[in-house]
């Protein structure tokens, strides 16, 4: 994000303000890395055109891995640009000594991997990340006053033998500027999972995701996680016994009483493919 940003606990509240000022927020999902004016900018003529045009242009959240097979494929448009899965310039590993594949991914991991355009990173089938980022403009009686912005990063990896999937939510740089009521905003995390194949699978769901919390909470909890776990024998008949899956993250915000939101209340983040096994 190339915009120019203070700390949270610099930013005035709007309790401060006239309690009669017309105040609205006007909210964005956008990829990772997008380049949106500052507020400073947002306030000079066409500013707040020049954000909107951004979001319209910006390629749709709703994607898959490039590298999606499977039914699972079908269910969405994929990513024109592979998701890359060793760093570059790495030297061949020879086939007698292929390691394991990798079956952790760190934050930092993940960021590194996705960069500022990379919509999905993969360091094996066992471990991907996929992420967007949570943009507001705040105004009052019409006048941009302040910006806040999140991101959301997800870190899906499984351990050897294991048919438990982890689902780990990172929201990071979290920050305010000028005049907002961010701190008190509202953020739902949810995790979807909208098809399946066979349809009939049923998931046991766990982890400690965080439901609604507030701008200011999430600043603090910084991480949550979910776990999906398919039991064997509900997959293809025959020795594979294979489940195919979307899971979906999927963020939505909520202004405080006192502000009206518009553009996207919810932002479901890039398709992740999760696939069961006999193996």
């Amino acid at each position: 994000m190339a915009t120019a940003v203070a700390l949270l606990s610099a930013v005035p509240s709007m309790a401060q303000a006239d309690a009669s000022a017309d105040l609205e927020v006007e909210s964005y999902v956008l990829p990772l890395g997008s380049a949106t004016p500052s507020l400073e900018e947002l306030q000079s003529e066409g500013g707040m055109e020049r954000l909107r045009d951004i979001a319209r242009q910006a390629e749709p959240i709703a994607q898959l891995p490039h590298e999606t097979v499977g039914p699972a494929a079908s269910y969405a448009r994929l990513a024109m640009q592979p998701s890359r899965t060793a760093p570059v310039g790495a030297a061949p590993t020879p086939m007698i000594a292929a390691p394991e594949p990798a079956r952790t991914m760190t934050l930092d991991e993940c960021k590194k991997g996705l960069g500022t355009t990379k919509k999905f990173y993969f360091t094996s089938r066992f471990a991907a990340c996929s992420g967007a980022s949570f943009v507001q403009t705040w105004l009052v009686n019409g006048r941009p006053s302040g910006t806040s912005m999140f991101n959301v990063r997800v870190v899906g990896t499984i351990a050897k033998n294991s048919r438990t999937i982890n689902f780990k939510y990172y929201f990071t740089e979290m920050e305010s500027q000028g005049t907002t009521e961010a701190p008190a905003m509202k953020i739902g995390t949810k995790g979807k999972m909208p098809n399946s194949w066979p349809s009939t699978v049923r998931y046991t769901r766990g982890g400690n995701m965080p439901g609604a919390k507030t701008f200011a909470e999430l600043k603090v909890l910084r991480f949550s996680n979910e776990t999906v776990n398919a039991k064997p024998g509900q997959g293809s008949q025959g020795t594979t016994d294979l489940i195919a899956a979307i899971y979906q993250p999927s963020i939505t915000i909520t202004p405080p009483p006192n502000a009206n939101i518009t553009g996207d209340l919810k932002g479901d983040l890039f398709f992740l493919p999760p696939r069961w096994d006999a193996d």
